[in-house]
């Protein structure tokens, strides 16, 4: 093949490559826990219209272990305040004793109230989750979801945010609830306060109850 034609099919596929990330974009937030336990999450969005993306990796390191989660949240725009969403994911939580957990789940959306900083949006679908269980074994479980979230600026500089998530299965009920505080502190990077709260309730296993409270000092940076 001729030297021209070789450097116009990498033109070619070096412009394709381009323009297949050109819509994306991310960040990534480093932070601790009040007792001193990293965290790190990567993340890249697309707001494309009417499909959007949103790729992400979790990591925490534990007092036994490192837990992890990986996600991706397609959502799917039907109208001006209606969307439709999924929402996959796999994880490791070393804090529940929990070796590997594979949700999947689907539902719809609704902005309730959308004015200027401010938007209050609830959201309720159906899934279901594979877990293996450390000393138990493999779990199957199908739930019913529901969330609510709000963000607003309450300050000039101040962001808050706020969420609420509960999956209700035949086994298992699992709620966490987040909320939290941003700053800006350079371009493009913000300082982020954040109190978390995360409860598993087992039907016929109460031993495996979990209750998680935690409290990060997180850094963001956009790019």
């Amino acid at each position: 093949m001729k030297a021209p034609c070789i450097k116009f099919i990498s033109a070619l596929s070096l412009f394709a490559s381009a323009n297949c990330f050109a819509d994306w974009d991310g960040g990534i937030e480093i932070g601790a826990s009040t007792d001193e336990r990293p965290t790190f999450r990567l993340f890249a969005k697309n707001q494309s219209d009417p499909l959007s993306h949103h790729v992400y990796l979790d990591w925490i390191r534990e007092s036994n272990g490192s837990s992890y989660r990986l996600g991706y949240n397609p959502t799917f725009t039907i109208s001006h305040s209606v969307y439709s969403f999924g929402r996959f994911s796999i994880e490791q939580d070393k804090f529940g004793d929990i070796d590997r957990e594979i949700d999947a789940l689907v539902g719809v959306g609704n902005n309730l109230f959308q004015r200027g900083s401010t938007q209050v949006k609830v959201e309720t679908g159906v899934g279901g989750r594979l877990q293996k269980i450390a000393e138990i074994g493999d779990e199957k479980d199908g739930f019913f979801f529901l969330s609510g979230s709000m963000t607003s600026s309450i300050l000039p500089l101040v962001r808050f945010d706020a969420s609420i998530n509960a999956k209700a299965g035949s086994n298992q009920t699992t709620t966490d609830s987040e909320a939290g505080f941003s700053i800006p502190i350079g371009p493009g990077t913000a300082l982020r306060y954040v109190y978390s709260d995360k409860r598993h309730r087992f039907d016929d296993r109460p031993e495996l109850d979990l209750d998680r409270k935690k409290t990060f000092f997180k850094i963001t940076h956009g790019f």
